[in-house]
């Protein structure tokens, strides 16, 4: 299976830096207009099935890198990592420190009074959604359009997690395309 993975566009959260987790959130003007751009590249892909978070965000933006050409297949397990009380607040007032031990794999192990999804939990759901459509379409090119820690997570599952347990090591930048071979 070839396994691509895609960012959501840019959303007018994202630009002033405000933490969405599952809110809902429009894609911006910039946000539509760089999903546009990327739709040539998506249809060189070959692609057998389009999978998207169930946030309007990824469907919007799964519906314009394909030019509506394919069904949106939705799964709930691909949805945004839940924030708890962050979300909707800005990145800045969260802090840098309290979000890189919130993507530690081995201190992350309970939500405390934030109500964060625990880190181990998110990838739990994400292994599952991983060997499913391994199993499913293993003979297949797989485009799956979700959310910054999805894309973060589905990394880490396929690359191993590193000794230090800190999750927090790559960006996942709007609209990029990454690709497995799973």
């Amino acid at each position: 299976m070839i396994l691509y993975l895609v960012r959501h566009g840019e959303t007018e959260n994202n630009k002033n830096g405000i933490v969405q987790g599952q809110m809902e959130a429009d894609l911006s003007p910039k946000g539509i207009e760089d999903a546009k751009k990327i739709k040539k590249l998506v249809s060189e892909l070959d692609i057998d099935v389009v999978i998207s978070s169930p946030l309007k965000r990824a469907i919007d933006t799964a519906k314009i890198i394909t030019d509506n050409k394919y069904p949106i297949n939705i799964d709930d397990r691909i949805i945004e990592r839940s924030w708890g009380f962050s979300e909707g607040v800005k990145m800045e007032e969260v802090g840098e420190k309290k979000t890189i031990e919130r993507w530690n794999f081995y201190t992350n192990t309970s939500d405390g009074d934030d109500h964060i999804e625990k880190v181990q939990d998110f990838l739990k759901r994400l292994s599952e959604f991983i060997e499913d459509i391994r199993i499913k379409y293993s003979d297949s090119k797989v485009l799956v359009v979700a959310h910054s820690a999805v894309l973060r997570g589905i990394h880490y599952i396929i690359n191993g997690i590193p000794e230090d347990g800190d999750l927090s090591k790559i960006e996942i930048p709007n609209l990029r395309i990454i690709e497995y071979e799973l």
